[in-house]
């Protein structure tokens, strides 16, 4: 992914390692005409979309058999090139239920993301909160509207990077002015998103279907440093499909598929794991996923987890095959995904509403 600031910037590394003067001239030209073409910067994505539901859709927060679980995650990319992506996400949600009203409840969540790339350490930090209502349709037939509201920050450092300008006609130059007045480093804007889910469950509490949408970005906030240029983080547009099929009392199929949309950007990922139960027995649970995704011509997703009662860890590896896999040798990269849940002691059948 390339960013607008690379009309300015060029990556220390990469500069330093190439040795013809030539190279580093045509190679500046090329990634500016890229840049023209590519103003609009795409979102942070992780590769185990089904273990950050909230990340995907404001109307899943509270959708899930606990009260409330707590996520963390964690993804390295393209650690061997010189613009590698370093990104984090930690996020909560929890149901809001009404004794009044047993067919249908709330919830509420909070997600934060970091993602960093580059010497100049172009990052984007983001807030936000969510609130969802998923109401009873019929016998294991429920229906769930959500919205979000954040705060985003992107910035960018001078520190590490250089500048064409530096460049004295036989080598680089770093005493030499930059040529450049950043008047500003940092932008802050206001993020919305809505979304829409429907949830299928069998008695059996462990099969269930979530089929969805989730809308990002619908003010595309602007994201310029600049007062006399307006560039805007254009909607994104999921829609998703995960599952989860019982098959005997050890074991269970997964599925799940994911088209994305963000102005030119085009992601699908489709993807199936089987889930081995070693033990049943309550608070002594003890199963693990083995399967594999793909986003198709880019990787290929290794995929295990483990789920041991109340804890979920999720890993993936990206193996590139996109033709930038010639610059990684098909190293994307590891992704890390825990889980931690938890529910409410009640009494004996006060249980208020029917999802697992």
């Amino acid at each position: 992914l390339l960013s607008p600031l690379t009309i300015l910037i060029f990556d220390k590394k990469t500069c330093e390692a190439l040795k013809q003067k030539r190279t580093l001239l045509l190679l500046g030209n090329f990634l500016l005409l890229l840049s023209l073409s590519s103003l609009r910067a795409q979102d942070v994505h992780f590769s185990q979309y089904w273990n950050n539901p909230i990340d995907l859709n404001p109307a899943l927060a509270g959708v899930a058999r606990e009260d409330t679980r707590v996520f963390a995650a964690y993804k390295s990319q393209w650690s061997s090139v010189p613009v590698g992506y370093t990104t984090f996400s930690g996020a909560m949600d929890t149901k809001w239920e009404s004794i009044s009203n047993r067919k249908g409840y709330f919830g509420v969540g909070a997600i934060f993301t970091h993602d960093e790339a580059g010497d100049g350490d172009w990052s984007l930090n983001n807030l936000g909160g969510m609130i969802s209502y998923t109401k009873q349709l019929g016998k294991g037939i429920f229906g769930g509207i959500g919205t979000q509201i954040g705060i985003g920050h992107r910035s960018f450092k001078l520190l590490n990077l250089t500048f064409d300008e530096q460049f004295n006609g036989e080598f680089f130059d770093p005493t030499l002015d930059n040529g450049e007045q950043f008047t500003d480093t940092e932008t802050v804007f206001i993020d919305m998103g809505v979304g829409f889910n429907l949830h299928l469950q069998n008695d059996d509490q462990r099969t269930k279907l979530d089929v969805g949408v989730g809308l990002h970005h619908l003010n595309t906030p602007a994201q310029n440093f600049y007062s006399t240029s307006t560039i805007d983080l254009p909607m994104r547009k999921d829609f998703y499909a995960m599952g989860v099929l019982k098959i005997t009392q050890q074991f269970d199929v997964l599925g799940n598929a994911l088209l994305r949309f963000q102005d030119e950007y085009r992601e699908i990922v489709l993807g199936s794991a089987l889930r081995i139960h070693l033990n049943t027995k309550p608070t002594k649970e003890l199963a693990f996923d083995i399967g594999a995704n793909l986003r198709t011509g880019d990787a290929v997703l290794p995929y295990v987890g483990l789920l041991y009662h109340q804890w979920r860890f999720g890993f993936v590896y990206d193996i590139n095959t996109s033709p930038f896999s010639a610059a990684t040798n098909s190293n994307g990269g590891p992704e890390f995904v825990a889980t931690y849940t938890f529910t409410k002691p009640r009494a004996l059948g006060s249980k208020l509403c029917p999802l697992f």
